[in-house]
């Protein structure tokens, strides 16, 4: 069987957003951590980066050919696309890439393509289906945990996940509780319609989400791309994902 193409979105950098580190000024860039596409990999499927090229014929053709999408970690989302003002704590946004991944979100869920998010990823999800996010935990949520751990190694553990019994990440770890790592500042605040919370830290922020209608939505908030070297369980997320693509491919290749 071909193995299944998997779009990844990217980090959008303008030129001059942080042109004292750039060694090329005058030109705008994508990029990803080698991370995202080599989980992919090693799951089984091709990780194809998507570049923000805001243009409709240009991301229905993508995914056109696309089998998957998963949408990778990075700067906050805007919150006026969940009504709210700027608040205190509220990081780094970029609007262009919102609007383009909003429309390639909305182009990819009328075609019921499966979805995976990562951290941001996860939030974006949420505000596409009408949640709204804390903008700053530090601020606006109760923990002692600190779920915004920038300065640790990549792969270290930092709290807790309880995994529902309801949802199917619980059979695809094969237990209640995983050990993840930790980079955000941002949480779900309220759930968007038809999204439930599949797994919950210790102190009660929604740490991944499902969909209750869609046929493979799945989004975590920790980062299981940066963990699964080390942490080899890590990686039955992308496998869970990428085998459902060919699992739904080998029936319709039985129906016709």
């Amino acid at each position: 069987m071909t193995k299944p193409l998997i779009g990844c979105t990217t980090y959008y950098i303008n030129a001059f957003e942080e042109n004292k580190h750039r060694f090329i000024v005058a030109q705008d860039h994508f990029t990803s951590a080698i991370d995202d596409p080599l989980s992919i990999h090693r799951a089984g499927g091709i990780p194809v980066p998507i570049p923000l090229i805001d243009e409709d014929e240009y991301i229905d053709s993508l995914l056109d050919r696309l089998d998957g999408l998963m949408f990778i970690g990075g700067s906050d989302v805007s919150p006026s696309l969940y009504g709210q003002p700027y608040k205190k704590g509220l990081g780094h946004i970029d609007p262009a890439r919102d609007k383009f991944e909003l429309k390639l979100l909305d182009k990819a869920v009328k075609r019921n393509l499966p979805l995976f998010g990562i951290c941001r990823g996860l939030q974006l999800l949420n505000v596409y289906f009408g949640g709204t996010l804390v903008q700053d935990i530090e601020r606006g949520y109760p923990t002692e945990i600190n779920h915004a751990g920038f300065f640790a190694p990549k792969s270290n553990i930092a709290h807790k996940v309880k995994l529902s019994e309801e949802h199917m990440l619980y059979p695809c770890f094969g237990k209640e509780e995983l050990a993840v790592n930790s980079f955000h500042h941002q949480m779900i605040d309220k759930l968007g319609d038809g999204l439930e919370a599949a797994a919950i830290s210790e102190d009660g922020i929604i740490e991944a989400i499902v969909h209750k209608q869609y046929p493979f939505l799945v989004a975590v908030q920790w980062h299981p791309e940066m963990m699964f070297e080390t942490e080899q369980e890590q990686l039955k997320l992308f496998q869970l994902f990428v085998d459902f693509i060919k699992n739904s491919q080998e029936c319709v290749q039985v129906s016709s």
